[in-house]
C-alpha cells in the first residue's frame, strides 16, 4: 500500500471553506488509488474536521512547529509522497522532509497563488502596480517553493499560464487540477435542481475571514445593493459566511433588505432557495468556491471578471460577467426577472461542470504524471533547482533551530 503524508496549514473544514472542500477532494483522489493517508497539522484540531477525516480512515496526528519530533514522525510513517497544503507549509517542513526522506515525492497544493491575490489587493487598495507585486518578497518566496518541490497542483488555468509565461516555471512541475466532481453527482444534481419559480431573493456566500469576500460584502453594501433597492425596494439580499467580523455583523439591516446570516450549515439548501448569486469580487486568485457551488445547485451568478477567472474555458458561462457597479446592479435584477435567460445560465452551469470539472479524466492524468515524476525525480534536477534547495535547507533549518532555542 502506498503512503501519503499531508501537512496541513489548518485542519480541513469542508463545510466552511472552499480550501477545506478542495483538500477533501484530494484526499478522496488518493484513497481511490489505494493510498493510506496521514494528515498532520500544527493548528488546533476542530471538531468539524474530525468527522470528514476519520470517516475516510485518515490518521490525524497533531505536530509542533520547529520540533525535532517531526523527524521521528517521518521516520515512523515513511511516506512515499508528501503533500504540502500551500507553500508556507513547504517553507516550514520541507527541509526536514528532504533531510529525513530524500527520495519522497514532494507536492504543493498551491490553493491559489498567494502573491497574485496580495498583488491584486495592493493594486486595488493602495494603487501599487501588479508588476511591482510580482517582484515582492512574497512572490520570491512562493516561486522558490514552487521550484523546490517535484510537483505543484494548480487550481486555475490562468495561474498555470502565469507561472509558465511570466516566471518560466517548467510545465512538468505544474499539474492543472481544478475542483472535481463525479459524473454521477452532476446527473443527480441536475435531476433534483430547484426551478426558477420556487426560488426568491439574492444571496452571496463565502468565508468572511477571507479578505476578497470581506471586500465584496463592503462593495455590495456601499454600492450594489443601494442601486438595486432604489429601483426595486422590495428586494432582499442574504449574506452567508462564517467568521464574520464585527464590522460586517453591524451591516445587518432587515429593513433595507440586507441580511447577515452567518455560517450556512447546508450550502445546498441555501443556494437552492435563492434565485441569483452576487459575487462582486474586486481581487482574489484561484477558483471561487461560491461560483462552483452555484453551478452545482443551479443558481446563476452575476460576477466580476476576477470571479470568473479560470472558471470557464469556453464561451459557456453560468451567469453574467460585469465589472461596473451600476452594471452589476442592473444586470442582477434583469437576470432575476428573466426566466429564459435564467434557465439558459442554469443549463450552461451543468454543462460547464461536465466539460471542465468532471473527475475521471483529471484523476487518470494526475496519477500518470505522479508516476512519471516518481521515476524522474532527482535525476533531472537543474542546477538552479539544486541551488534553491541547498540554500532553502540551510536557511529554514537554522531559522527553526534558532526559534526552538528561544523557547
Amino acid at each position: 500500500m502506498h503512503n501519503l503524508l499531508i501537512i496541513g496549514y489548518i485542519w480541513p473544514e469542508p463545510n466552511r471553506t472552499a480550501a477545506g472542500y478542495r483538500m477533501l477532494q484530494l484526499i478522496d483522489l488518493f484513497i481511490d488509488q489505494g493510498y493510506q493517508i496521514t494528515f498532520c497539522s500544527a493548528a488546533k484540531i476542530k471538531s468539524t474536521s474530525r468527522i470528514p477525516l476519520e470517516s475516510r480512515g485518515v490518521k490525524m496526528i497533531p505536530v509542533q512547529l520547529n520540533s525535532d519530533l517531526f523527524d521521528d514522525l517521518l521516520n515512523q510513517q515513511q511516506p512515499e509522497v508528501v503533500l504540502y497544503d500551500r507553500f508556507l507549509i513547504e517553507e516550514q517542513f520541507g527541509w526536514r522532509v528532504r533531510k529525513v526522506l530524500p527520495n519522497a515525492i514532494q507536492i504543493i497544493d498551491t490553493e491559489d497563488l498567494h502573491f497574485l491575490r496580495t498583488a491584486r489587493k495592493n493594486h486595488i487598495e493602495n494603487g501599487i502596480s501588479l508588476e511591482e507585486g510580482f517582484q515582492s518578497e512574497l512572490a520570491v518566496r512562493e516561486i522558490s517553493s514552487v521550484q523546490r518541490v517535484d510537483m505543484n497542483l494548480i487550481i486555475s488555468s490562468f495561474e498555470m499560464e502565469l507561472l509558465i509565461d511570466q516566471f518560466q516555471i517548467l510545465p512538468k512541475k505544474l499539474f492543472y487540477l481544478p475542483f472535481l466532481i463525479k459524473k454521477e453527482e452532476i446527473e443527480s444534481l441536475k435531476s433534483n435542481v430547484v426551478p426558477f419559480e420556487k426560488r426568491s431573493d439574492f444571496c452571496t456566500i463565502g468565508n468572511l475571514k477571507h479578505a476578497p469576500n470581506l471586500d465584496a460584502v463592503r462593495q455590495l453594501h456601499r454600492y450594489v445593493w443601494p442601486e438595486i433597492r432604489s429601483t426595486f425596494p422590495d428586494s432582499q439580499l442574504f449574506i452567508y459566511g462564517s467568521n464574520a467580523p464585527k464590522e460586517i455583523l453591524e451591516l445587518h439591516s432587515p429593513e433595507n433588505g440586507f441580511h447577515i446570516k452567518g455560517h450556512a450549515k447546508r450550502v445546498e439548501e441555501v443556494l437552492s432557495k435563492h434565485r441569483v448569486l452576487l459575487a462582486p469580487l474586486r481581487y482574489g486568485a484561484g477558483l471561487k468556491g461560491k461560483l462552483y457551488d452555484a453551478m452545482k445547485y443551479g443558481i446563476p451568478s452575476v460576477m466580476t471578471s476576477i470571479g470568473a477567472e479560470g472558471m470557464f474555458s469556453s464561451r459557456l458561462v453560468s451567469g453574467v460577467v460585469c465589472d461596473e457597479v451600476q452594471q452589476v446592479a442592473s444586470t442582477a435584477y434583469q437576470l432575476y426577472a428573466d426566466l429564459d435567460s435564467w434557465n439558459s445560465y442554469q443549463e450552461q452551469g451543468f454543462k460547464i461542470l461536465q466539460d471542465e470539472f468532471e473527475e475521471s479524466a483529471f484523476a487518470k492524468a494526475f496519477f500518470l504524471q505522479l508516476q512519471i515524476t516518481k521515476e524522474e525525480a532527482r535525476m533531472n534536477q537543474s542546477f538552479n533547482e539544486r541551488m534553491l534547495t541547498y540554500h532553502a535547507n540551510a536557511h529554514f533549518k537554522y531559522m527553526s533551530h534558532w526559534i526552538n532555542a528561544k523557547k
